[in-house]
Parts: structure tokens; sequence; C-alpha cells
């Protein structure tokens, strides 16, 4: 398992590439888990809800080096995308906004796991 931060807002190189990848995951745990019908977990309903932030990037000399603002924190399983946490790094804590994983691997328990890490 590795786990991949990418900067969702303003979106990275690494964040544009993976993207689709990462929104059929979510696709399918909405279909699954929530019982979303095909139609409604559309690509602008995933960008205005887990992509699209109002914090500011911001990359402190005493920050984390990732930066400061909204990422994806990817959790990667034989080379693909099994889960992602959409989170939020501020200067003195990280809030996590949403965690969804591919159902095939509900039996990890990443939502767990995301939390503890």
């Amino acid at each position: 398992l590795k786990v991949r931060v990418v900067r969702s807002s303003p979106p990275s190189s690494q964040f544009k590439a993976t993207f689709q990848e990462s929104y059929q995951v979510y696709k399918r745990y909405q279909m699954v888990i929530h019982k979303d019908p095909p139609d409604k977990p559309t690509i602008n309903q995933f960008t205005r809800f887990l992509c699209d932030s109002p914090l500011e990037a911001e990359n402190a000399p005493n920050g984390p080096d990732c930066g400061y603002g909204s990422f994806h924190q990817q959790y990667w399983l034989d080379g693909k995308i099994i889960a992602v946490g959409v989170i939020d790094i501020l200067p003195y804590c990280v809030s996590s906004v949403y965690l969804y994983y591919d159902p095939d691997y509900s039996f990890l328990s990443l939502g767990v796991y995301s939390a503890l890490r």
C-alpha cells in the first residue's frame, strides 16, 4: 500500500493525471455504498463536492513539504487507486473532508486506517 498526497486545488499535475481514475472510484463508491443511481455521481458534482476548494495554496518555509491547502490523499495498491481521503492541511491541524474507496476493498477498513494515519 502506497499513500500519495496530491494537491487538488489548484490541481497539481499528479491530480490531473489521476483525475479520471479517482472519479471512477468515487462513482462506484457512491453507487454501491450510498445506492446512488449511475447518473447521479457526475464529474461536475464530484468536482464541486470534493475538488474545488476556497482554501488558498500556501508553501510556508516551516510548513509541510506539500504545503497547506486542499489535497487528495490517494491510497494505491498494485498500481491502482483503491481509496481517496479528501483532506485540508492547515498550520495546526489536518481536516478530513471525505473518504471514498473501491467497495471491493472494504475488508481493509480504509476509513479506519486513514483516520489513524
